[in-house]
């Protein structure tokens, strides 16, 4: 299985930045990958894609007109880097990209994994999201997406 799922609690940057990336998804991840601020519920974390899903994303945000897709890639565009991990495993997180989602160095952070991405969420911020975001189960979430009550 080449799904990148599960959740890492616990880990924090440190004084430089830095952030250990968990050893389960480091071969999946890849050693060179994309880093990008994504918002989720009004909430921002940072988001960790592989190369080549990072790639297709942007490939997929090309249909259509220049003047509909333009929002849509800065967004996607804006705060993306690229990024590598070093012989222990870690990556550093550049000063831009903490400041968009919140973080400092010495911040804890928690890891999700999902599925073509990991996403890094301040805790507390996590934990703020989870308690305002709606109780809808996975069966409600997969009939709303295919467009049903």
């Amino acid at each position: 299985m080449n799904l990148l799922i599960g959740t890492a609690e616990n880990y924090k940057l440190d004084s430089k930045g830095r952030l250990s990336l968990p050893t389960k998804w480091r071969e999946r991840l890849g050693k060179e990958f994309c880093t990008t601020v994504v918002k989720v519920h009004g909430y921002k974390c940072l988001t960790l894609y592989p190369e080549d899903k990072f790639v297709a994303m942007y490939e997929a945000m090309q249909q259509g007109s220049e003047n509909l897709n333009y929002d849509t890639i800065a967004e996607f565009t804006d705060f993306a880097e690229e990024t590598v991990l070093d012989a222990q495993g870690r990556f550093t997180v550049n000063q831009r990209q903490k400041a968009e989602v919140g973080m400092s160095n010495e911040t804890t952070v928690l890891f999700k994994g999902r599925g073509d991405s990991i996403e890094i969420w301040d805790t507390e911020i996590f934990k703020q999201m989870q308690k305002n975001k709606n109780g809808d189960g996975i069966f409600d979430l997969m009939d709303r997406q295919k467009g049903g009550e």
